[in-house]
């Protein structure tokens, strides 16, 4: 990545699997630089968690996903909606770059990772992919999906959503490092402040 002065930086993006603390991460550091935060969850949908947020049980097509589709198949129907996605993406961040007017922005979100290898040239971005350990994601989707509460289908969801998760940060880690694209591991950091410290480190944007 070229480096980047202070007045250059307009959009951070942070890219990285379910479970990994982008959303955490891209919030924080939004909040700190006075930038707004944006998800890519918020472009376009596709079958999320398979476990309720609320009480209300899952959605029916959500459960036949992921009963239904074999892990390889969960991963391809995943990487083709965010191949889908990136005409969106890099026209949110375009339009950020030239419109003064919208102010910055940290774009958050597993689709992100065909921007972050296009090769892009845009000094007013900078871009970073986070990483974890098979321990940490499998540990965070356990207690965040209450895993071992469940009843056998929740869990068989879970189990094939966990599968994806793993396949997934292992196939876009790698390709994110053979373009030659920042990754960080967030098992390496003892806080989400300390994580945060190292990505400005490397971008250097000014806090408001």
């Amino acid at each position: 990545m070229n480096k980047r002065t202070d007045s250059d930086l307009r959009v951070i993006v942070i890219g990285g699997s379910s479970n990994v603390g982008k959303t955490t991460v891209a919030q924080t550091l939004a909040d700190k630089l006075g930038w707004r935060c944006v998800s890519t969850d918020s472009l376009a949908k596709h079958p999320g968690r398979p476990w309720p947020r609320t009480r209300a049980n899952v959605p029916g097509h959500v459960a036949e996903h992921y009963l239904n589709l074999k892990v390889n198949e969960l991963l391809e129907s995943v990487i083709s909606h965010h191949r889908k996605m990136s005409p969106l993406v890099a026209e949110l961040i375009r339009t950020t770059v030239k419109d003064a007017g919208l102010g910055k922005l940290v774009l958050e979100g597993s689709a992100l990772w065909p921007f972050i290898t296009s090769g892009h040239h845009l000094t007013e971005v900078g871009a970073v992919w986070l990483t974890a350990s098979p321990d940490t994601l499998r540990s965070r989707i356990y207690e965040g999906s209450g895993f071992l509460n469940a009843n056998e289908k929740s869990q068989g969801m879970i189990s094939r959503f966990l599968e994806r998760t793993l396949l997934f940060d292992q196939k876009t880690t790698q390709l994110i490092r053979e373009h030659g694209c920042r990754v960080l591991n967030v098992d390496e950091y003892g806080s989400t402040d300390d994580l945060i410290a190292v990505i400005l480190n490397g971008f250097k944007p000014r806090a408001r």
